[in-house]
């Protein structure tokens, strides 16, 4: 009876055991599925930020060439008396 009971015993344990290691499979695949789309969501992001970085750049090299322009303007003998906004 009690060579039964340590046999039922092994073969609940070892269900058991199959059961949570497929569970920490499960979940392990899971989360590295989650990462991945988190990695490609991050990637996305640190694009978008790269291309506003330039074109803030540009925008910024437009502005100091439209206030050189005008500076040229304003010192123009045409310009003299003249006021800009």
């Amino acid at each position: 009876m009690e060579i039964e009971f340590r046999k039922q015993d092994r073969e609940c344990t070892t269900v058991l055991k199959n059961h949570f290691e497929q569970n920490d499979r499960e979940d392990i695949n899971m989360a590295n599925k989650v990462i991945k789309r988190l990695e490609r969501h991050l990637t996305r992001l640190e694009l978008k930020v790269k291309v506003q970085e330039e074109t803030i750049e540009a925008l910024e090299g437009v502005v100091e060439n439209q206030q050189v322009v005008m500076a040229r303007f304003r010192s123009c003998e045409c310009a003299k008396g003249r006021t800009f906004g």
